[in-house]
């Protein structure tokens, strides 16, 4: 019986994606309110053009993270199962 080629997800890489939506979440509340000049998805929230920037900009900050630590959790598992994947033993010596 052959293993999976697939790496076992581990939870540190579901609490990453957990974040990603998140990210996903507040970044279309900030673009809906800039696109029509009002709270359109979450009533109140953002209140004001500034807040929706803010909701943007953490957003994007939030998904791109989000994805890279992700993808570092799947290049650790690869790693793990014995095939050769960049890891941080590689990059930091």
């Amino acid at each position: 019986m052959s293993a999976s080629p697939l790496p076992r997800l581990t939870p540190a890489f579901w609490a990453w994606a957990a974040i990603d939506m998140i990210g996903v979440l507040v970044l279309a509340l900030g673009a809906a309110y800039l696109m029509e000049d009002r709270a359109s998805l979450l009533p109140g929230f953002p209140a004001n053009s500034l807040q929706a920037w803010i909701c943007v900009g953490g957003g994007i900050v939030a998904v791109f993270v989000a994805a890279v630590k992700m993808l570092v959790e799947v290049m650790h598992a690869a790693a793990s199962r014995g095939k050769q994947a960049a890891n941080d033993k590689h990059f930091f010596r």
